[in-house]
């Protein structure tokens, strides 16, 4: 089974058997798209959508690949209580997806946090460019990657949370579309109404706060077929605690994740 399928249906297991535990919805505080290797170096700010492209030049071109879409999303963690067996899912929504074949992936960095979506092209490739650098080194040891191709994109976050929230409040990723064929992307914005968003819940089968014996005992599997569609929707309504970007501290982090100011 591939990696966002089985994220995917972990967040289905956690709440259709975790009926009593809060799931954490946060919304994005910042987003962006810069345009890299363009020769034309540009920052997006203000679209419903946010493209996550490279453009491959075919075998007879010399010219190196170019970027023209990098999503730079940010949250705010001010007030976020995250514990070591929690769950953390950054989850968009591609409004479109072109590719000129399924080779392609979409890479996810953690990046500095010393910029907003008025900042200039400078600060963010301050912020950027030693995270970057990781993608086209192939470290995939700190990397987060999706390669389904399908309308949901989801990346599992948690230890890149918890280093985050150790360091400060704030937590910035990078999404780079990486393949051998031009692909282009685009995620839903939060200016669109629809993401992207962060969801933070407890690992399946761990007691819940003064309700310890309602763990699920390990020899009994969660039925997926149990949790429709309907059913996860509604208890989601229920019991998610939704947060608004202006609801949390817009206060500085302490550091930038070692990455040049």
């Amino acid at each position: 089974m591939n990696r966002r399928g089985i994220i995917l249906m972990l967040l289905a297991a956690v709440i259709a058997v975790c009926g009593q535990c809060q799931a954490t919805e946060i919304p994005a505080s910042q987003d962006v798209y810069v345009s890299l290797g363009t020769g034309n170096e540009t920052v997006y700010n203000q679209s419903d959508t946010l493209l996550c492209a490279t453009n491959v030049p075919d075998a007879n071109n010399t010219t190196l690949n170019s970027y023209p879409g990098v999503p730079l999303i940010q949250f705010n963690l001010s007030g976020i209580d995250i514990a070591d067996d929690d769950i953390a899912i950054l989850v968009l929504k591609a409004a479109s997806v072109r590719q000129m074949d399924r080779s392609g992936i979409v890479a996810l960095v953690t990046i500095g946090s010393d910029w907003d979506e008025q900042s200039d092209i400078t600060t963010f490739l301050v912020n950027i460019l030693p995270a970057r650098n990781l993608i086209v080194k192939n470290d995939l040891s700190l990397m987060s990657t999706n390669s389904d191709g399908d309308d949901i994109y989801a990346f599992d976050v948690s230890q890149k949370l918890m280093q985050a929230k150790g360091r400060g409040d704030k937590v910035s990723f990078l999404l780079e579309a990486i393949g051998n064929s031009t692909t282009e992307i685009d995620f839903l914005s939060k200016e669109s109404g629809q993401g992207p968003y962060l969801m933070i819940m407890p690992y399946p089968g761990q007691p819940i706060s003064g309700n310890a014996d309602q763990a699920i005992p390990a020899g009994q599997p969660v039925q997926a077929d149990q949790a429709d569609p309907e059913g996860i929707s509604g208890q989601m309504n229920q019991t998610d605690q939704i947060l608004s970007p202006d609801s949390v501290s817009a206060e500085p982090p302490v550091n930038t994740f070692g990455l040049a100011q």
